[in-house]
């Protein structure tokens, strides 16, 4: 979800933060027609020091909770300004979570519907899925706390942090920046950084912790019950973007290896979401590479010759599993 067109705004307001950098940004030099040129920092992605799944260590866990703290006390005064359609009360939490529910559901699922509803009913994604979410949500927690907005970053992962000389951090990629709530910051963050389980606890104690030790305490009010819904979320919305980014993967002239990603990739968002969206159940690798072939030989019905063995391959394994 795009909050601002111009990225530049965004990193202006983050070079106006109180003289105590704890992290470096992107500098534009120059602007021309929606494009921005930036100057970056020499360094490391931290994806390269340490591959996803692979422990960072407490030092890292906590130059990354002070990033969330650094960036929560810019307020939407240094900010451009925020669409129409934005919550006006900025500590509605459920205002919120509507907010992202309903874009999920109209910018993600229902624009891609027309092309790919047909791959999305084969693999039992139910029509309704984030509606389900949302009622699962009221079901559980009746209203989120209210909690202050804040600047949220919203895809910090490895790829999009960069570790300096200094070992100080370069934050990337600042284009789907928002203002909300930060428990979704922090959501986004644990399920795209893949880290470990028990470093995955760790982060969220230390994230509290920076949070309170720099006068934020409110923005971790009700976190115990609220992060998960922010988790699921983020497990609810990716099955509509990681199914779609799966079948373009194969092209037009896709192999088995494509194939098995593909499917893969699919199984695995099917299996975050299962209880969040309500799933009765989750197909299996070969099921879903049978949904795929069918799908693809739609789209292109040219190549359908040439999935003869494929399609067969494909079915056999999903009787077989």
């Amino acid at each position: 979800m795009r909050t601002w067109q111009d990225e530049a705004a965004v990193l202006a307001a983050l070079e106006r933060l109180s003289p105590e950098p704890v992290f470096a940004t992107p500098r534009c030099l120059v602007t021309f027609e929606g494009a921005s040129l930036h100057r970056f920092e020499p360094g490391t992605a931290l994806s390269e020091v340490s591959e996803p799944g692979a422990p960072l260590g407490e030092d890292m866990l906590r130059k990354l909770a002070e990033v969330f703290a650094r960036t929560a006390v810019v307020g939407p005064d240094q900010l451009p300004p925020l669409p129409a359609d934005w919550p006006t009360d900025h500590k509605n939490s459920d205002a919120f979570l509507d907010h992202l529910v309903h874009h999920a559901e109209h910018e993600v699922h229902r624009r891609h519907r027309p092309e790919f509803g047909s791959l999305f009913d084969a693999l039992g994604v139910p029509d309704d899925a984030l509606a389900r979410f949302r009622a699962k949500v009221s079901l559980r927690t009746r209203e989120l706390q209210r909690r202050q907005y804040a600047l949220l970053h919203t895809d910090l992962h490895r790829d999009n942090i960069v570790v300096l000389e200094d070992e100080g951090l370069f934050i990337l990629d600042w284009e789907l920046a928002t203002y909300g709530d930060p428990l979704h910051d922090l959501a986004t963050h644990l399920v795209r950084m893949q880290y470990t389980d028990d470093e995955r606890e760790l982060m969220k104690g230390i994230w509290e912790e920076t949070l309170v030790r720099r006068g934020c305490s409110a923005m971790t009010a009700g976190m115990d019950t609220d992060l998960q819904a922010y988790l699921d979320f983020e497990y609810a919305q990716s099955v509509f973007a990681d199914v779609v980014r799966a079948a373009v993967r194969l092209g037009t002239e896709p192999g088995n290896p494509d194939l098995e990603h593909s499917a893969g990739m699919v199984r695995r968002a099917l299996e975050r979401a299962r209880e969040p969206i309500g799933l009765d159940s989750v197909p299996t690798e070969g099921e879903i590479e049978s949904a795929l072939v069918d799908w693809h030989t739609l789209r292109y019905p040219e190549r359908r010759r040439r999935w003869i063995f494929t399609v067969w391959a494909a079915r056999n394994r999903a009787g077989a599993r």
